[in-house]
């Protein structure tokens, strides 16, 4: 299955740095941070959560997520839930196949900045499992860190 995407991980960091520093001697748990985990010390700006969302655009036997697909998604699965805004990237992403192919594809990168708590986790999750029975996907990779936001 084409649905699993690995994106170059450090255009993420480069073009999410601007939007967040990174928290100074905050506590990370390496599996989930835990709600309100981004709670910890902030030098400056005040703490939060980021979520990175990686969504691969091959599908299973159908053509690649269209641009219009996308956006209706966006418009309709992740911004009721997260109405303060996003920001989403376009990226490459690539990944192994258990076939040994190497597999590569467009994909999108949503992040959102959030509280770390349930009902944003829950919200995340909703969102995911959207993606997947919508278009058809395996998964949607999802990676949360507490960071320091000042705006």
């Amino acid at each position: 299955m084409r649905s699993r995407t690995l994106p170059r991980a450090l255009l993420a960091v480069l073009l999410a740095a601007p939007l967040a520093t990174a928290c100074h001697g905050a506590r990370q748990d390496a599996a989930h941070p835990s709600p309100g985990r981004a709670g910890a010390a902030c030098g400056r700006g005040d703490p939060m959560t980021r979520t990175e969302l990686f969504f691969g655009l091959d599908r299973f036997e159908l053509p690649p997520v269209t641009q219009a697909e996308w956006q209706q998604f966006v418009d309709t699965a992740v911004t009721p839930r997260f109405k303060e805004g996003l920001t989403q990237f376009d990226v490459d992403g690539q990944y192994l196949a258990k076939t040994g192919k190497l597999i590569r594809e467009d994909s999108r990168l949503i992040m959102l900045l959030h509280d770390g708590g349930q009902v944003a986790s829950d919200a995340i999750d909703a969102i995911r499992k959207e993606y997947k029975v919508r278009f058809n996907q395996e998964s949607v990779l999802r990676i949360d860190e507490p960071v320091c936001v000042g705006f």
